[in-house]
This record gives C-alpha cells, structure tokens and sequence, in this order.
C-alpha cells in the first residue's frame, strides 16, 4: 500500500547474467507494471546489473572495472505521473492559475533528462586517464509520439560495445547497452 515498505528477494538465474562474449556485467530494467506509464513517469524506473559468479567485490561491482556509470537518457511527462495533481497545487495554489505556460513557455509538460536531472545540472562524471570505465546506458521515452532515439556520445574518446569501437550509441526506447573504455585523453 502506498506509503508502506517491502523488501523483494530475487532470485538471480545464470542466464539474467553476461554471456561468454560480454564482460562480466549485464545490463536489465526494472520498471513498474501497476500503472507503467504513471509509474515511469513518476521516476519508477533503473538499471539492474547482474555481475558474473566470482567477479564481484563485497560491494557487488565488478573486479575487472576501475569505475561504472549509469546513464538513463529519459523522457518525463508530469502530467502523467503520480506527481502532478500535488505538484500543481503546490506550485499554483489554485490549479485553476495553472494556464499550461512555465515562465513563457507554452505546454510546459516534456522534461529529457539524464539520469532525471535537467538542463545539464547533474554531477560532473569524472574519470581518470587508463581506467577501465563501464558504461550502462539505457534510455526510456514514454511519449509514443515522440518515438526519441538518444545518443550517448563521447567528444575525443571511443568505448567497445558490441565488439565494436565506436564514440556513439543509439539508443532506442526502453534499450540498454553496456560499453567499456580506457580514456586516454584529458578534458571535459
């Protein structure tokens, strides 16, 4: 029920694991079935990273990896989410006052974000030349209108994913994707 906790146990099959030919992490969603599209939109979404039998450290992240980073490219609707009818009054008082503008900008309802945050206003990703950095990515635009594909895109560095070398990764909606790269060059 809402507002109470539950602890799920699961039960983790060799086959939810990387195969032979992956490293030594698979990439799997979670999302909420109850109401998907409410639920989604309302942050009910992540990443589920199975680490093969014997590669883990206590903290369950992998043995062969100097650093991880999730990347969620995403797509939000408020309107849509568990959120709204509270943040609308919280923000007007009356949802009456409410006339689809946000500072002048009209149908202010469609947030991209990365990892949830936007306009850029997340943490700096910081990694250090030499490092072996696992990249999960995964991408969840819920507008069926939009159909957004987005591209996770390193300037100046290239990773492996798939067994290919590449310095940009497509992502369909509700696809993930593992990547591996050494940095070997300095910047931003």
């Amino acid at each position: 029920m809402p507002g109470d906790t539950y602890t799920y146990a699961w039960t983790v099959p060799e086959k939810a694991g990387p195969t032979s030919a992956e490293g030594s992490t698979a990439l799997w969603l979670y999302h909420s079935h109850v109401d998907e599209g409410r639920d989604i939109n309302s942050g009910l979404i992540g990443p589920l990273i199975v680490t093969r039998r014997g590669m883990a450290w206590s903290d369950a992240s992998p043995t062969d990896v100097d650093r991880e980073f999730v990347a969620q490219f995403g797509l939000y609707d408020e309107h849509l989410s568990w959120y709204w009818d509270f943040n609308l009054k919280r923000l007007y008082g009356d949802p009456k006052n409410y006339d689809g503008t946000v500072e002048g900008i009209r149908d202010f309802q469609h947030f991209w974000t990365v990892n949830g945050l936007i306009d850029g206003n997340g943490p700096m990703l910081t990694m250090r030349q030499g490092e072996h950095v696992r990249w999960y990515l995964f991408a969840n635009p819920n507008d069926q209108e939009a159909n957004d594909i987005h591209t996770a895109h390193w300037h100046g560095e290239t990773a492996i994913a798939g067994h290919m070398r590449t310095d940009m990764i497509m992502l369909n909606p509700m696809m993930t994707m593992v990547a591996d790269m050494v940095p070997d060059n300095v910047g931003t």
